[in-house]
């Protein structure tokens, strides 16, 4: 592991809203409930069959540590993003010229959430992988549609719930496959990848 640095320990984050200074790996915290990671096999099996640049929409336990270590032995390309300061937090440790984060301000007003400022989130590159596992989850539906002809591969967590306009985006994508081995389930979809030849 690369050595902290005091420059490394004290690089700024940039935000719409605001800035804060990166803090040393917090550790020794409990880990969530196990069904927050359901995500991860079908997240690591569309990882390791691509070699572009990765966009995760909501940091967690179960991914953002996980695709960093995956995307560290080439230094790919992954971009985490999330719109709780605090929790962003947690893993700004990991930052690096080829892993960076952004906050994305939706809640600073909690009586008047700004669902807008993901609009200025993922569109100037694209993406081999996008995950989807970000708040609010009304938004969810419409980031997939935003970002689909930026995107070869969505991977989409808790799809087992009645978010608005899941049922209607998701079936209407080319190729599709359901990870149902938990209850809490992760869908993987794309217009040009035969994503059910990963699990095969």
């Amino acid at each position: 592991m690369k050595k902290l640095t005091f420059f490394t320990m004290f690089i700024i984050i940039i935000s719409p809203l605001t800035l804060f200074p990166v803090s040393p790996m917090i550790q020794s915290r409990v880990l969530g409930d196990a069904n927050w990671g359901t995500h991860q096999t079908p997240l690591v099996t569309a990882v390791m069959n691509t070699n572009g640049p990765i966009l995760e929409l909501g940091c967690g336990d179960f991914s953002t540590p996980l695709l960093h270590a995956i995307c560290s032995t080439n230094q790919r390309t992954l971009l985490s993003t999330d719109t709780d300061k605090k929790w962003l937090r947690l893993f700004l440790d990991l930052e690096t010229p080829w892993h960076t984060f952004v906050y994305v301000p939706v809640f600073e007003n909690p009586r008047n959430p700004q669902e807008n400022k993901w609009d200025q989130i993922g569109t100037d590159i694209h993406w081999s992988i996008v995950f989807i596992d970000h708040h609010p989850g009304t938004r969810r539906a419409v980031d997939i549609k935003r970002l689909r002809s930026h995107t070869d591969i969505f991977v989409v967590h808790d799809t087992e719930k009645p978010y608005k306009g899941y049922s209607s985006i998701l079936p209407s994508f080319k190729y599709r496959f359901v990870y149902k081995r938990y209850k809490k389930q992760t869908t993987l979809v794309s217009d040009t990848i035969d994503v059910a030849t990963f699990f095969n």
